[in-house]
Order: C-alpha cells, then sequence, then structure tokens
C-alpha cells in the first residue's frame, strides 16, 4: 500500500532475503520467486497470473486485504491444522476470520504508526496532541496527512474510539460520546487553523516534506523509517504518538499476513505451508524484528529487547495504542464503502467549509448505514 519505487524494492528484497536464506539453510532446494504489485492492482494481477496457470503459492499482504481476497476466491482458507493457532494474539486471529470462521491467513508481522521527527530541532517528540500544537507555535512545522487512516490516531487522543465504535456498529452514540466526536472534529479543525500545521492529500507526500527538513515532526509508519533514516542519518527521532485528555492516541497498526493461493500445486502448497511455520517460529520472528527494526513479530511469545532500542520501544508502544481498535478493524475493513464517504467528509471538515457539530452528526449517520 505504499508508493513503489527504488528504495521500497530495496527494502523488501533485504528484508525477504534474510527471511529466504535463514530458511534454504533448511530447505537448500527451494527457490523463491518474488513478484511486488501495488495494492490497487493486487486483485487483477492475481487473477491474470490465474487464468497462465502462474499464480501464487504464496502471498504476504495485509489482514483486511486477505479477508477480501478470501471474499473474493483468489485465495484459499489457510489451513488451520498446519500451525500452532496458540502462537498469536486471539484478538488478531479474530482479524482474520471471515463470518464463516475460516482464516484468510496467518499473522507475520506488525507495521506500526508512530511520531518522526527531527531530534536536532526538537529535545523530546511531544507526548500530548496540546504539546503537539504549541510545539507548532513555537516554530516548529508539523505536518498531518488527511488520510482518514493516517489520521485516525487523533481519535483515540480525543476520547472518540467508542463513539465511533457504538455508530460503526449500527448504535446511536449517547450524548457524551457524540460530544466526544465533536471534540475530535474540533480539534482538528483547529489544527488545520494553526499557521504552522499543514495537512497533505497523502502520508508520502508529508514524509517527502519532512525529508526535505521542511517539517520536524510528522506521523510516519515503521516501514518508511530505514529511507528516513538514509535521508536524515541520527537527525531522524522516533516516539509513540502523543496521548491527550481523551486518552492514549489510537493508531491503525498494519498487520500483515502469509496467505495461501489457490493456483498452486499440491508440492508447492506443502512447501508454502512449510514455510509459513517457519517463518512464525520464534527464533525467525526475533531476527525478522531485530534484524529489520521496522516490524514488531506476529508470535506473541517472541520478547521485544526494548531496552536497547528507542524505536522498537516506541512501536511497541504503539501495538497497545492500537489493541482499543481492534473491534473497530473487524467492523469496518478499508474496502468499506463508508470509508469514502469519511474521507470527503473529513477533507470537507478540515478545509473549514463545514462546521464541527454537522460534521459529528454527518459522521454518525455514515457509520450507522451499514454496507
Amino acid at each position: 500500500d505504499e508508493t513503489i519505487d527504488a528504495n521500497l524494492i530495496a527494502d523488501n528484497r533485504q528484508r525477504l532475503g534474510e527471511l529466504e536464506a535463514s530458511y534454504r539453510q533448511l530447505h537448500p532446494t527451494t527457490r523463491f520467486q518474488t513478484s511486488l504489485y501495488p495494492e490497487q492492482q493486487l486483485e487483477w494481477a492475481i487473477r491474470r497470473r490465474n487464468r497462465a496457470g502462474l499464480g501464487p503459492d504464496l502471498l504476504l499482504i495485509r489482514g483486511d486485504m486477505a479477508l477480501r481476497l478470501l471474499e473474493a476466491g483468489l485465495i484459499a482458507p489457510y489451513p488451520q491444522t498446519r500451525v500452532d493457532l496458540k502462537l498469536f494474539d486471539p484478538q488478531l486471529l479474530d482479524r482474520l476470520r471471515n463470518p464463516s470462521g475460516m482464516l484468510a491467513g496467518i499473522p507475520l508481522m506488525m507495521q506500526t504508526q508512530l511520531a518522526c521527527y527531527k531530534s536536532g530541532r526538537l529535545t523530546a517528540a511531544p507526548t500530548t496532541i496540546q504539546q503537539l500544537l504549541e510545539t507548532s507555535a513555537k516554530a516548529h512545522p508539523v505536518g498531518l496527512s488527511i488520510e482518514a487512516k493516517n489520521l485516525f490516531w487523533t481519535a483515540g487522543s480525543l476520547g472518540a474510539v467508542e463513539a465511533i465504535e457504538a455508530a460503526a456498529a449500527g448504535r446511536q452514540p449517547t450524548k457524551a460520546q457524540q460530544q466526544a466526536i465533536e471534540r475530535w472534529l474540533t480539534w482538528l479543525q483547529n489544527a488545520s487553523n494553526q499557521q504552522r500545521v499543514t495537512f497533505y492529500a497523502s502520508q508520502s507526500s508529508a514524509e517527502a516534506e519532512f525529508r526535505e527538513g521542511r517539517l520536524d515532526w510528522i506521523p510516519c509508519r515503521s516501514s518508511a523509517i530505514p529511507r528516513l533514516r538514509k535521508a536524515l542519518g541520527n537527525e531522524l527521532g522516533v516516539a509513540p504518538l502523543p496521548s491527550g485528555d481523551g486518552g492514549e492516541a489510537s493508531p491503525i497498526n498494519q498487520l500483515m499476513v502469509l496467505s495461501i493461493g489457490t493456483n498452486t500445486s499440491s508440492s508447492s502448497l506443502e512447501r508454502a505451508l512449510a514455510f509459513s511455520h517457519f517463518s512464525v517460529n520464534p527464533l525467525t520472528q526475533r531476527n525478522l524484528t531485530l534484524g529489520s527494526q521496522v516490524v514488531l513479530p506476529a508470535n506473541r511469545f517472541v520478547r521485544v529487547p526494548v531496552s536497547s532500542s528507542a524505536t522498537l520501544r516506541a512501536m511497541v508502544t504503539s501495538v497497545q495504542q492500537g489493541s482499543q481498535i481492534n473491534t473497530l478493524i473487524k467492523l469496518m475493513q478499508s474496502n468499506d464503502p463508508r470509508a469514502a464517504e469519511i474521507q470527503t467528509l473529513l477533507t470537507t471538515l478540515v478545509f473549514g467549509e463545514i462546521p464541527p457539530t454537522k460534521a459529528g452528526q454527518s459522521l454518525v449517520a455514515i457509520l450507522r448505514s451499514r454496507p
């Protein structure tokens, strides 16, 4: 779901190459052929390759994409008897089950949402959203993405998650919950009025401005850390997203999973399942985490050495923060038709074309119109 460029290809090749090399120590005759696709082209690519008899044996994709592909019949249900499901947090597995209880894949790793800042310009990252606006007022430019999935972390800081979850489940929020939604939307509109807070159309645009030195603070994805560090060196600081009076930030962390293709031979299927099992064992998961420091293990029994790395410590905090929206993620997948309406509403709000009270009412109406 990121822009595919030379840096991203190199990052993926290095990360997967280390995993492949470890596996081939045990299975030296196995060969890997990897293809990288933009997420919006993935369904088309799988259908085309399946028609040609060249469908993938194994896919590394986001959890909600796996559910979408399972519903479309483009991946097979993951055999639940072929891996020890006790390795994973039950909430993670629940995010991967369709209404029939079939698994769309098994968890491999978690990519987290964090705060990235210029340590040469800021002595420390803001720990609250109020401090974030105060930081911008002190001539430190702040960048935010207007994309809902990259902006939603602020809902937790303003205490609006419970209200949004209620509406997404079809319930009418209480008066207090409605007020929490309006407080969140009011903060977003106020932030957009700050002289040194800029909303960008995409996360990649904000990241580019940060790399070029025109921003001092942005929310960032852990997957972006290698290219940011390459550009900024030791000036790159990483921290958890700011909390607020309403609670902890609510980042939408991305669960990456291994799924099985439908157009695979019995021998290739056996190899794919063996590789999946190898990938989630504790040693492999630990090496994957420490080798990259951009993902966290899906295996819940792997201890992350947070004392040795501020980045890993921030990532673990992000996973803890994000656990509050596991139910909401289950209620609203990325292809939910309500998502586009919510995006339009937030854009209209940030540009000041609708007051927060009216936007809050519209948001609840959109959420309650369950697909």
